[in-house]
């Protein structure tokens, strides 16, 4: 059931040309509720502190209010161009420095208190005029960023107008004060931290933050990353806060981006989502793009966390985009439940003020964009602290998510919803591509499989930031000190319990390693047979597939096979399918059902009572009790096909 109006918002309206009153009309027809304004600071304060000027933008208010829409404003004020001259002039303007050249940029800096200030004068000010009018759909705060977003600098459309570039923006003196603060609330102790570092500092006054490659070691380097992301998370609530009091009864949306919580951003967007849910408050994400599962690997983390944290989500694109590309969008947010939708002017506009015909897809499947619960599926392990450490969330492990999506519901929970105890929502954890994590969130996974039920199934090995092995986790596979990792081709024999009804169709697969010297009361589930060998040598059983089982259903189910979603019979080691059928097996178990997607099918999503089906010219929509189109589960085939639209 829908909690919250729909919000689709248009932003981009030609003011002040001939047809902007008629532009106006045709955008509320085509069902947008609202039009967001780059709403600059500079604009309606640009002389004088305290001398506000809304006429300008009172004109423009009053236009979409004439049309029957709202306002959304983009209050932007941390970017350079957002803020007035005489502020960047002024002595308590602090902007950021980077690491990088030790230059500075007028982008305000997060640790800057005289900027909050500023912020907290500017909203009341800004609210004591528009509140009253009762004009405005939401609020989205320009923080920080290039363009606004709760992010660090990276570009920017202005070559050579200020100091900019992908990096590190914490060389100024208060960040260094803050790093150091950080470091102590951890720490307590230089001595602590050495040990956990391999440093030698004589106190926290010798650290300042650092690059990359001379970090004492990788926990100095997460710490760094945690502690700037921190820094950008706490200045966000500061934000969130501050709307949430002075618009008590407006949706609020803390605009972000940038994919993967790419470590010099500064997001981490569990933690932004859980900021946002604790002041009723939600995330705009500026990520999407034309193709569904691209998208839905750049927003589905996020739309994850604020389902577990409570925050609410709206979507964006990052510039143009194609009739198909919309069709995905609005498929994408209705498959969600998300109550906002962004749309630039010109994705559904031509610069002759033409409909394209995007426009038609907008006014045909505006009706589906509601709140509303959906299906969380499995959950897969997003390994943000390995991303964080080698620069981007691993290959294996993106493929992974975006085959399962397609086949099955599914949730990507990161390191840090798992401290927060997001597992305890799921039947079921897929790890693969994961190498490594913090040692607690494995502590954490062992204790969900050991004593509350859950059902794991893992592609590999995983170990702490230092890579080195936590054996509480590697135990809950069987997995002992003296177990062996055995190379060597072998052909793997199956031998599984009925619990595993699609394994089972598959008497053996190709592997290049397996286990030795599993824990007694380990079931192997696939094994090579011991047989002597050429030249005297002697190959041993070796168990490439093998599982524990725990009190409440609880398992771990450790697959060292090959990796892959395809079933390519021209392939030396064609692999049969083990994945496929794992993955159906573990799913089963846990009561989660197929989607059934159908090859002329892009995507499928059920959606309260509704089966969602996205093709290229249309979404479809049946009861959800019709799940496929031929009426029977897809095969093994259709489930290996390749994501052609990824």
């Amino acid at each position: 059931m829908k909690s919250q109006a729909s919000e689709l918002v248009l932003c981009g309206i030609p003011f002040g040309t001939p047809a902007e009153k008629e532009v106006l009309r045709r955008v509320k027809d085509l069902g947008f509720t609202s039009v967001q304004i780059y709403t600059f600071w500079r604009d309606f304060e640009p002389n004088k502190q305290g001398q506000f000027e809304w006429e300008a933008l009172d004109r423009q208010v009053e236009l979409i209010r004439e049309a029957g829409m709202k306002y959304v404003p983009f209050l932007l004020m941390g970017p350079k161009y957002g803020a007035p001259d005489w502020w960047l002039a002024d002595p308590r303007h602090a902007g950021l420095r980077c690491l990088e050249h030790g230059k500075d940029s007028p982008i305000e800096s997060v640790w800057s208190p005289a900027f909050r200030t500023e912020i907290t004068r500017v909203l009341e000010g800004f609210a004591r005029h528009y509140l009253p009018m009762d004009i405005l759909e939401s609020i989205q705060p320009g923080i920080c960023g290039d363009y606004g977003e709760a992010i660090f600098p990276v570009l920017g459309n202005w070559p050579g107008d200020y100091h900019t570039h992908r990096g590190y923006w914490c060389g100024g003196d208060d960040a260094i004060l803050s790093f150091r603060q950080y470091l102590s609330g951890k720490y307590g102790t230089a001595e602590n931290l050495n040990r956990a570092w391999r440093s030698r500092f004589s106190s926290f006054e010798e650290v300042r933050p650092f690059l990359k490659q001379r970090a004492p070691s990788r926990t100095a380097f997460f710490d760094l990353v945690a502690w700037y992301q921190d820094s950008m998370t706490r200045f966000a609530e500061f934000w969130m806060s501050e709307c949430r009091r002075i618009f008590p009864s407006l949706p609020v949306y803390l605009c972000t981006g940038g994919a993967d919580d790419e470590a010099h951003l500064g997001t981490l967007f569990a933690a932004q989502a859980r900021a946002a849910a604790r002041h009723g408050a939600g995330i705009r994400l500026t990520n999407e793009v034309n193709k569904f599962y691209e998208n839905f690997r750049l927003t589905s983390h996020t739309h994850a966390a604020c389902s577990f944290y409570g925050a609410y989500l709206g979507l964006e694109p990052v510039g143009p985009l194609t009739e198909l590309g919309v069709r995905s969008r609005m498929f994408g947010s209705a498959a969600f439940g998300n109550r906002q939708m962004f749309h630039y002017y010109n994705n559904v506009f031509d610069k002759e003020n033409h409909a394209l015909p995007s426009a038609a897809v907008v006014r045909e499947h505006a009706p589906l964009l509601q709140e509303a619960k959906v299906e969380q599926g499995i959950a897969f392990f997003w390994p943000v602290d390995q991303g964080l450490l080698e620069g981007a969330i691993p290959a294996e492990a993106r493929d992974a998510l975006l085959h399962i999506r397609r086949h099955y519901p599914v949730s990507p929970v990161s390191d840090e919803m798992i401290l927060d105890g997001a597992l305890d929502q799921y039947g079921c954890l897929i790890m693969m591509g994961t190498t490594t994590t913090r040692a607690e969130v494995l502590h954490h996974i062992t204790q969900w499989v050991r004593e509350k039920g859950g059902r794991l199934l893992s592609s590999g090995l995983c170990c702490d930031l230092e890579l080195e092995a936590v054996g509480e986790f590697d135990a809950l596979f069987g997995i002992e000190k003296d177990s062996e990792d055995a190379w060597g081709h072998s052909n793997a024999d199956v031998q599984a319990s009925p619990d595993f009804a699609k394994l089972g169709n598959i008497p053996s697969f190709h592997t290049e390693h397996g286990w030795l010297r599993l824990a007694e009361g380990t079931e192997k589930i696939a094994t090579a047979k011991e047989r002597p060998q050429q030249s005297g040598t002697h190959a041993h059983a070796i168990s490439p597939l093998f599982r524990r089982t725990y009190p409440n259903d609880g398992q771990a189910v450790f697959y060292c096979g090959p990796v892959t979603f395809k079933i390519d019979p021209q392939n030396c080691f064609s692999d049969p399918g083990v994945l496929l059928a794992l993955l159906d097996d573990m799913c089963a178990m846990s009561g989660v059902l197929p989607l059934g997607t159908q090859e002329d099918e892009i995507a499928r999503a059920r959606v309260g009572d509704n089966l969602l089906i996205l093709r290229e010219d249309t979404i479809e929509t049946r009861p959800a009790g019709q799940n496929n189109a031929v009426g029977k589960e897809p095969s093994q085939s259709t489930q290996a096909a390749v994501v052609s639209h990824a």
